[in-house]
């Protein structure tokens, strides 16, 4: 019974591996927490077609490339 509560322990921490990144085309999506953005508001158009409020706030979604858009003129967002 011991050794049946230990492996049952152990099961998350083998169970949990390092999630790969979602890629699509050349545009790595995988989320960066870590980075502290400011409130600027400088909108671009990301490598994964959405629409983020400055180039900070794409690189923390994950994006690897990102252009300046006009958000208010109507232009679609197409990278």
């Amino acid at each position: 019974m011991k050794k049946l509560i230990l492996l049952l322990l152990f099961i998350p921490f083998f169970s949990c591996g390092e999630k790969e990144d979602d890629v699509i085309g050349d545009c790595v999506v995988s989320l960066n927490p870590e980075i502290i953005c400011t409130k600027e508001y400088k909108p671009v158009c990301a490598c994964n077609n959405l629409v983020y409020s400055n180039s900070c706030e794409a690189e923390k979604a994950g994006n690897l490339k990102w252009k300046s858009t006009n958000k208010d003129s109507g232009e679609e967002c197409s990278y």
